[in-house]
């Protein structure tokens, strides 16, 4: 059975939001690279769609405005910043249209049944000229068969993923968008040590039943690390895809 991510997060947000406390720049290149595409602006309003814990507020520079879209509550008990935030599923916001001038989604898109809907919702909320950027896992790299793999078979809630595959783009475009940019990017999760990154892993993934040393010995095995300085890079990989909003 196919678990939607306001099933999965409404169970397990606690331990995603402690991963990332306890490694709160690992994850430091996936965040620069999907606000990249939108590096020229120096102002507007940047909706996040799902933002789990609002992590990319952080990660925003002066005269954009934030908003965090999530249809799990537990993440914003969790992570209680003083953020704009609307608890909803991504693909019936309740906002008006054309309200936002970006939407960015970084890394849940893989739990949604119905992305042509979302991608549809992405494009109301957006103004004419308005700007998306989706950065997600891509089918058959090597995160999709770790987490369909291995994380499925030790986290209790399991792991069906459903990655980004050659029906994305075109589903943009149905919704009404140009595909600006489209690639695959080198993601990687910097820690301190292995056992930072073990720990990372099993509170990320919901696989706490498992020892770090577990955990990163199948990162090393199916993903695999580089070192820097002495500390351990996991060769993490997304693709990004740029979308511009067609005026209708």
């Amino acid at each position: 059975m196919f678990d939607t991510y306001a099933e999965i997060f409404q169970k397990r947000a606690g331990e995603y939001h402690h991963a990332m406390k306890i490694s709160p720049r690992a994850r430091d290149c996936e965040f620069r690279a999907i606000l990249q595409p939108i590096r020229h602006a120096s102002s507007g309003i940047v909706c996040d769609m799902p933002s789990g814990g609002g992590y990319l507020a952080d990660y925003l520079w002066e005269g954009m405005d934030y908003l965090a879209i999530d249809p799990a509550t537990d993440f914003f008990v969790e992570c209680p910043k003083p953020l704009r935030r609307v608890v909803a599923e991504i693909a019936d916001v309740p906002l008006a249209d054309g309200c936002v001038d970006y939407v960015v989604s970084l890394a849940g898109l893989h739990h949604e049944p119905n992305l042509p809907k979302v991608f549809g919702e992405m494009r109301r909320l957006l103004r004419p000229g308005g700007r998306a950027v989706l950065a997600d896992v891509a089918i058959d790299a090597s995160p999709a068969r770790f987490l369909n793999g291995f994380v499925a078979e030790n986290c209790p809630l399991g792991h069906d993923g459903r990655f980004l595959d050659q029906r994305t783009s075109p589903a943009l475009q149905a919704a009404g968008f140009t595909v600006a940019d489209d690639r695959l990017l080198d993601v990687p999760w910097s820690f301190d040590s292995f056992e930072e990154a073990g720990e990372f892993g099993r509170y990320l993934f919901g696989m706490t039943a498992l020892s770090s040393p577990e955990v990163v010995e199948a990162m090393k095995r199916e993903i695999g690390f580089d070192m820097q300085d002495r500390r351990p890079l996991l060769r993490w990989s997304l693709r990004r895809i740029v979308a511009d909003a067609v005026d209708p």
